[in-house]
């Protein structure tokens, strides 16, 4: 984010980064940056899908540090996307880029730069600061100007890497995070970090005006613009070498200017192409005024529990109803994007990349969720497909991967038949029942699920019943018992503590999922789940939109308990091998009978066909039977006892007491095949209406 090179540059000179002892204050916090800055620092998972319960934990100690130190967080969320676009082509650069980390996180590479995070990150956070009661706020659009607004108008810092927050003229400054140790709370209760002012920084550059540096972001190369096309070499007036002369050339060469005017004339001046001279004049000027500071528009919310009123005239189609739910993060900005835009970007996961994005399943549950926020609108002039649009539908440009290119599918808004007659507009105030039945319908489930499971695992069921119907390939028995281990895992943390047997089983299954191995992930498992975690994606968010039909039963599905990536490959690997649920979960009633309970109540709402297929697992030439060598059973169980004899010896009666340590065992090396699919898959054939040619190939019914 911001201005490439501009921390290491900032970072290269101790005079601009202050020590400070940070304690007793307000801090306004980049949520998004956050988010993400803690997952990568802490070197989570990130091949398996993500280990969200380790996150959990993380996000609990972080913001109990700075209760400790007397510390006033308040988190500002990233909203939808900018609606003048003119950071599309920005996102477009690092989604290539996730896309090209994650097929080499699939192969086991190392890889540079920012790569694809979970594809419930940004939920699981949402959920956590929700039940950390952490004061905490969406916007409508990109969250940079109010977090720099807000921080202005209480004179407290930002705790950001972003270096945009550099440029903006921050009274109380910018804490880093990468120089914020947290974890490292002194006796005196306070947090050690580092502080950048802008005017300390203008200072030591010959008084450069304050005024100067969006343009010199501008002229460097931020989110907004990216001038190249000039004849000045910037590293001529730098005072150094290296890595950092171009940033210092800059800096230097606007310091001879009296103002911005000067400034931007000089700098017209030296167009390659003296035609772009106005263009350029506007861009720059416009990146001026991105950084200009005025009253910030969610100080009320937070004091009050007011939703700003004003909204540029774009976002005016988004519903009252709709505007309280996404300020608080009860609806995803996804909608926004959707609704404002018609355009979506779907994020990369570590999946196989011979075979379509696993976001192609989830498909359909997008078209619904779609087809609901677009029911009364038309469709965009700037954004229409090849293929004729007749009156009266609607198409959502879905921004996605085909092989390893980012690519454009049109995507059809469409509601199943239960929901033809819903409005966005008054679609909180519809029947429950109707709204409940639009998810059935979407998911292909019954209403009731025959076996008595706790209610907050009922849309988890729902979910799982619809991947087993439509995943491709189709995942095995193996599969869904890996999975339902993590669900039993994520609900024996903290929990049943004193029960017979749960700290026995809970260290059985953190070994587990403690348990690594080098290179990539299994390819087909990597696919299998990766297409689960899209489906509960999607899911979650239609029962956003459908104002949580299920909220009776339970709102909020604790996502960090439902999937711990490293542990459910383990698993899913371990089972297809010969061992059993019951060797995981013996000695604890609990979590074998949930298990049991969870097992029988997706079997039970799956359709004859997928059951009798699941159960009889995958035909021969079945790409999942080519991904399968079979072993030494009498050998894997040796192993297996092996690996768990220390545990069994253990007494602890809670998830705290000391861990048993496995054994390390040569585990039987599996083959990873990488099956080249066929031009149309099975998932694609299940969402596309009979034969495409190659002009029509991305329109989807």
């Amino acid at each position: 984010m911001g201005v490439k090179g501009l921390q290491s540059y900032i970072e290269g000179k101790n005079i601009y980064l202050k020590d400070c002892h940070f304690k007793g204050s307000k801090l306004i916090i980049d949520g998004c940056n956050l988010c993400n800055i803690l997952y990568e620092a802490s070197k989570n998972d990130l091949k398996h899908g993500g280990d969200y319960i380790v996150y959990e934990i993380l996000i609990r100690k972080f913001f109990a540090a700075l209760k400790n130190c007397n510390i006033e967080p308040y988190v500002i969320l990233d909203g939808g996307s900018d609606h003048t676009d003119k950071k599309l082509e920005t996102h477009k650069d690092r989604a290539r880029q996730r896309i090209k980390v994650g097929k080499d996180l699939s192969l086991g590479r190392q890889y540079y730069g920012s790569g694809p995070k979970p594809t419930l990150l940004a939920i699981v956070f949402s959920q956590i600061l929700t039940l950390l009661k952490v004061p905490f706020v969406q916007c409508m659009e990109e969250a940079d100007w109010e977090i720099a607004a807000l921080a202005n108008q209480w004179n407290c810092p930002v705790l950001s890497d972003d270096s945009d927050f550099f440029i903006f003229e921050l009274k109380a400054g910018v804490l880093p995070i990468k120089h914020f140790q947290w974890d490292k709370v002194s006796a005196q209760k306070f947090i050690p970090a580092k502080r950048f002012l802008v005017s300390n920084f203008c200072k030591s550059l010959h008084n450069l005006s304050e005024q100067f540096l969006p343009l010199f972001a501008a002229l460097a190369g931020n989110d907004y613009i990216n001038v190249t096309r000039h004849t000045i070499r910037w590293e001529e007036f730098s005072s150094c070498s290296g890595y950092n002369a171009r940033l210092d050339g800059i800096l230097h060469w606007l310091s001879d200017f009296p103002n911005t005017k000067g400034a931007i004339g000089a700098f017209l001046d030296c167009l390659e192409d003296q035609k772009s001279r106005g263009q350029v004049r506007k861009a720059l000027t416009a990146c001026l005024k991105e950084y200009e500071l005025t009253k910030s528009n969610v100080a009320q919310f937070f004091l009050k529990g007011v939703v700003p009123s004003k909204l540029p005239v774009e976002l005016q189609v988004l519903p009252n109803w709709m505007r309280m739910p996404l300020s608080k993060g009860r609806l995803s900005s996804t909608l926004i994007d959707a609704l404002v835009l018609q355009r979506v970007r779907l994020s990369a996961q570590v999946e196989n990349f011979e075979f379509p994005s696993s976001n192609a399943i989830s498909r359909p549950i997008r078209q619904v969720l779609y087809g609901l926020l677009l029911s009364d609108q038309k469709q965009r002039d700037d954004r229409k497909p090849i293929a004729r649009v007749i009156p009266g539908e609607c198409y959502v440009e879905e921004y996605d991967r085909e092989g390893l290119t980012l690519t454009t599918f049109w995507v059809k808004a469409a509601c199943p038949v239960s929901g033809k007659d819903l409005h966005l507009k008054t679609l909180n105030k519809a029947p429950r029942e109707l709204r409940l039945q639009v998810l059935y319908d979407t998911l292909g489930v019954s209403k009731l699920i025959s076996t008595p499971i706790a209610a907050k695992f009922q849309l988890p069921v729902y979910v799982t019943c619809y991947w087993l119907s439509k995943a491709d390939p189709w995942p095995c028995l193996e599969d869904l018992w890996a999975l339902l281990l993590g669900f039993v895992f994520g609900e024996l943390n903290g929990r049943y503590k004193g029960e017979t047997g749960i700290a026995l089983v809970w260290n059985r299954l953190n070994n587990l999922r403690s348990h690594t191995t080098p290179g990539g992930p299994d390819l087909m498992a990597a696919h299998t789940y990766s297409q689960w975690q899209a489906c509960m994606r999607d899911t979650y968010k239609l029962n956003q939109l459908l104002c949580l039909p299920l909220a009776e039963l339970w709102p909020h599905p604790e996502l960090a308990r439902l999937y711990c990536g490293p542990l459910v490959h383990q698993a899913a690997a371990r089972l297809r091998r010969g061992a059993t649920p019951e060797s995981f979960l013996s000695g604890g009633p609990i979590p074998l009978q949930l298990f049991r309970d969870l097992e029988r109540a997706v079997l039970d709402s799956l359709d004859d066909d997928v059951r009798d297929r699941l159960q009889r697992g995958p035909l021969q030439d079945h790409p999942r039977r080519r991904a399968q060598t079979i072993g030494n059973l009498d050998e894997l169980t040796r192993q297996f006892d092996q690996m768990f004899d220390e545990d069994e010896d253990e007494d602890d009666e809670d998830n705290g007491g000391r861990r048993g340590k496995a054994k390390s065992e040569d585990d039987e090396a599996y083959v990873q095949i990488r099956t080249r699919h066929k031009k149309k898959s099975r998932a694609l054939r299940a969402y596309s209406p009979g034969k495409l040619n190659k002009r029509d190939r991305v329109i989807w019914a």
